[in-house]
């Protein structure tokens, strides 16, 4: 059976290796499609689809949006057009207010007598949108940390006192951004965020699916989610999240294809609602209403 990884990441974001690497490893597994999606950027989707050329697999747009509904919340999207302004703008504006981010995170480090330098967090990222494993990363190498996860889990996790909350979109702002640009939606999974609980507020917000299949979900909690999309005629998808060589690898979560066929007939009819409105705001004289 033909089957897909929708949710991986490369060094555009916080993952290790290339979108290349990503998507010729996903070859080499089998996959007959997958989503880049790093986080609040698609500036390795270029590499990612020119990969999928050379080696046979099918790559889907793809980037995971960090929004604010209480709490950090993060909504997938697939198959918008990567070079639409307004989106564009986003990523853009989540890119600075990432670097403001990890500024801060530095200067509350150095408070709590844990100083590194914003040079070594930017070496960490590199050309990658910068998040807290990068800062992470540095407070490990300098020593002060044994790991990457005791950095979590001393100063950088969510309450923790060095931990900074991101720019504040809405899950309402993401979903109109991708639809305008002729894309689709998912939470992200839901698991993390308590299960189905959330999902209703997602959906009334105008996320289009659900991510099922996740590495951090287990057998019932994936039924129970699998369920309720198909109640409410949502999308289904699913993916590894792969970061780097470990516990969730490239392909470890897949989904049937036919997921991903049911995802790109909902983005054509997105698209071709997309044409007529427009299309209906032309006056016969060619000039819009």
């Amino acid at each position: 059976m033909d089957t897909a990884d929708l949710h991986m990441h490369s060094v555009r974001s916080d993952g290790e290796w290339s979108p290349a690497r990503v998507v010729k490893e996903a070859g080499r597994e089998g996959l007959r499609a997958v989503a880049l999606t790093d986080h609040d950027t698609t500036e390795g989707l270029d590499e990612a689809f020119a990969a999928g050329a050379e080696h046979g697999v099918e790559v889907i747009a793809g980037v995971e949006i960090s929004t604010w509904l209480d709490s950090d919340v993060h909504v997938l999207a697939y198959g918008f057009d990567p070079r639409d302004a307004a989106l564009t703008a986003l990523f853009l504006a989540a890119r600075g207010a990432r670097r403001e981010r990890a500024e801060r995170m530095v200067e509350r480090l150095a408070e709590l007598g844990n100083p590194i330098s914003m040079e070594s967090v930017l070496r960490e990222a590199g050309d990658g949108a910068i998040g807290r494993p990068h800062v992470a990363r540095a407070l490990a190498k300098s020593g002060q940390v044994g790991s990457v996860r005791e950095a979590f889990d001393r100063f950088l996790g969510d309450g923790k006192p060095a931990c900074v909350d991101k720019m504040k979109v809405t899950p309402e702002e993401a979903a109109r951004a991708v639809r305008e640009a002729g894309g689709v939606t998912v939470a992200a999974h839901p698991g993390c965020y308590g299960g189905t609980a959330l999902l209703e507020r997602l959906a009334d917000a105008g996320v289009d699916g659900v991510e099922v299949n996740h590495s951090l979900h287990n057998r019932e909690l994936t039924a129970e989610l699998e369920a309720w999309a198909d109640a409410r005629d949502l999308l289904k998808t699913g993916g590894s999240d792969f970061h780097c060589p470990g516990p969730f690898p490239v392909g470890a979560v897949r989904i049937p294809y036919e997921w991903v066929e049911r995802l790109k007939e909902r983005v054509a009819e997105r698209r071709a609602a997309a044409a007529a409105a427009a299309a209906a705001a032309i006056t016969p004289e060619g000039e819009r209403a």
